[in-house]
């Protein structure tokens, strides 16, 4: 009992640093920090998560040296990278997310469904319905098929890949950022691959109709069949577009940072 007054400083400075890396990661990764859900239902999941992770590495987080502890300026620097080292594994888990968003901005491009007036804050101008619908069902998708679980055993995985109080390795994240969206590019383009075939060969065959017949009005007979063949094709692959995109994202996402870190 008597031992009580001296760990309370250690356990509050450990849950701080745990607050700090989990509500970074829960306020950037897909399905924990949508706009659309209300904060304190972010505030109370980093809290909750914080506080069962704090007992599986408390033990690195006792491992920091003391001058830092002892030092504000040290201890600021160590809760910045703290964050740092959240918001890099909650965007990386957010980029790969976004490949369907991507793929929908695709699709959307191809079938004549594109629109100046419905910006979008996160893709800019010329967002659709479509990559709204996108937008809204990842973290269904996410939340539903377990998805979740990844980025938070990374969390902790991340521990050992990244201890607290340690020079961050500022390049590898850095060159992990640029690949991780390279990559949401290349997926948003192979799922989007049947409708930018079809996109591609639709006006070529249109050009060869207005050659052999230039008396009649292709734009005004091609426009509805485009958005109409478009939509129907949506409706037959969109749940094949999902099925792959939840494989790729297990995939990709176990190659997540802390995950493969402990024996």
């Amino acid at each position: 009992m008597n031992d009580f007054p001296v760990l309370l400083p250690t356990l509050c400075y450990v849950f701080v640093l745990t607050l700090c890396r989990v509500s970074a990661l829960i306020m950037t990764a897909p399905g924990f920090g949508e706009t659309s859900s209300p904060m304190i239902v972010r505030a109370g999941i980093a809290l909750t998560v914080s506080l069962l992770v704090m007992p599986i590495v408390q033990t690195h987080l006792s491992s920091v040296p003391a001058p830092v502890l002892a030092n504000p300026a040290l201890l600021i620097i160590t809760i910045g990278e703290e964050l740092l080292i959240g918001i890099f594994i909650g965007l990386i888990a957010r980029l790969l997310s976004m490949s369907l968003v991507i793929a929908m901005q695709f699709i959307s491009t191809f079938t004549g469904l594109a629109s100046v007036l419905q910006p979008d804050p996160d893709l800019g101008a010329s967002s659709t319905a479509i990559s709204h619908l996108a937008s809204f069902l990842i973290p269904v998708l996410f939340l539903t098929t377990g998805l979740y679980i990844l980025p938070l055993a990374a969390l902790t995985g991340s521990y050992d890949v990244f201890p607290p109080g340690r020079p961050l390795l500022l390049d590898d994240m850095a060159k992990a950022i640029v690949t991780t969206t390279a990559l949401s590019f290349k997926l948003g383009f192979q799922y989007a691959a049947p409708f930018v075939l079809i996109g591609t060969l639709w006006p070529a065959l249109l050009g060869v109709l207005n050659r052999l017949m230039p008396s009649i009005q292709v734009y005004g007979i091609a426009m509805p069949a485009q958005l109409l063949g478009g939509v129907l094709l949506i409706a037959l692959l969109i749940q094949v577009i999902t099925g792959v995109w939840q494989e790729r994202m297990q995939e990709t996402l176990s190659a997540l940072p802390g995950l493969h870190a402990r024996p």
